[in-house]
């Protein structure tokens, strides 16, 4: 539309180039900071593994794609009123929505993919607004502030970025356990146990991915019961159906012990047959020992600690606490006076669990006070 004021017209040249510039912010950034991780993923299973992904190059094509789009609709659409000009924008959000809109119920994500339908749905409210706005025009020589064609325009964006947001996959966990992948074959164990300590309920690769990012610091022994392990001794390493992440955690894990576990082997199996391999990794010992403890195995875990047994205050944190415990549930131990400081932490911890108060009372001071203890644990997990 044509405008005869000045003022008028540098608003209505001004208003397409911050539309574009918003979107192109929010597409790169959303691209490569938040999904990343998601794309990756996505475009590793689509190619199945042919091609590498490169996170700044895929996300700068992609936004600069969609931004000519938007551009484009907003040309042919060259008819909408001045208020209504970001609606030019809604076809490149709902672009940005749908590539990263791919679920993955087997690593964690319990949602759901927007189905056909939804798009339909919005594909038709968007040409039911499109045939409104056609009802809705500018006059050649209206005359007002800026502002009163910005902030229409500003609400579509926000509306448009918020249903991009939806149709997106925001699934903590998922993002979390691609996340702690990536570092991981960066190099980054830090920052896999960091990403690790704020996840209440781990996915199975992420409980795999803690472990191994404590038996490269050397610290399995030490740490492990300090993240929640719902997994048992099947979360201490990843299966072979684990390679369909782009991030090989199979061979990661395979390095590390120096042999990969097969898709129908158990975790506690496959370490006691490569614990006896003549060339086995140190690592693999400090494995076993927390399989058995995960599988609440005490007497195997004793008698794989051999002579070690004998002094548990020596020992790595969670090696000592689970020799007390087995050595307090034995008849003829039970008598025997407190002498270390581990033996008096499990007598407070008896007191605790046997004190007044019901079931979930003391499991909730028990958590506060030993939660990343291995009593814990076998008492409550």
């Amino acid at each position: 539309m044509n405008y005869t004021h000045p003022q008028i017209r540098r608003i209505a040249q001004r208003i397409p180039i911050l539309c574009a510039s918003y979107f192109a912010v929010f597409s790169f950034f959303y691209l490569y900071v938040f999904e990343r991780d998601i794309l990756a993923q996505t475009q590793f299973r689509l190619s199945e593994g042919t091609t590498v992904y490169h996170p700044f190059l895929a996300a700068f094509l992609c936004t600069l794609l969609l931004t000519f789009l938007g551009l484009f609709i907003g040309r042919l659409f060259h008819w909408l009123p001045l208020r209504l000009k970001a609606s030019a924008w809604f076809l490149p959000f709902l672009l940005v929505g749908a590539l990263t809109h791919w679920r993955y119920p087997e690593y964690g994500d319990t949602g759901t993919a927007p189905g056909w339908g939804t798009v339909a749905l919005l594909l038709s409210a968007y040409v039911l607004w499109l045939f409104i706005s056609r009802l809705w025009t500018d006059s050649s020589k209206e005359r007002e502030s800026s502002f009163a064609y910005a902030w229409p325009n500003g609400l579509q964006l926000i509306a448009f970025t918020v249903m991009c947001v939806c149709l997106s996959n925001t699934n903590i966990m998922l993002h979390r356990t691609l996340y702690a992948a990536r570092q991981l074959s960066e190099g980054r164990y830090d920052q896999v146990l960091q990403a690790a300590q704020w996840e209440q309920h781990p996915s199975r690769q992420l409980s795999a991915m803690t472990a191994l990012a404590l038996s490269e610091n050397n610290l399995l022994g030490e740490y492990l019961f300090a993240y929640p392990q719902p997994h048992g001794s099947e979360g201490l390493l990843p299966t072979m159906s684990d390679t369909l992440m782009c991030y090989d955690l199979p061979r990661a894990a395979g390095y590390h012990l120096g042999y990969k576990r097969g898709q129908c082997t158990s975790s506690t199996f496959f370490l006691k047959v490569i614990a006896n391999m003549p060339k086995a990794q140190p690592a693999v010992r400090d494995y076993l020992l927390c399989a058995y403890l995960l599988d609440r195995n005490l007497e195997a875990f004793t008698a794989e600690l051999g002579a070690d047994a004998q002094e548990p205050d020596s020992l790595p944190r969670h090696y000592g606490e689970a020799l007390v415990l087995y050595r307090h549930t034995q008849t003829e131990s039970l008598s025997e006076e407190l002498v270390t400081p581990l033996d008096s932490c499990f007598h407070l911890f008896q007191e605790l669990l046997h004190e007044k108060g019901t079931q979930a009372e003391r499991e909730f001071n028990l958590r506060h006070r030993f939660g990343a203890s291995y009593w814990t644990y076998y008492y409550f997990n």
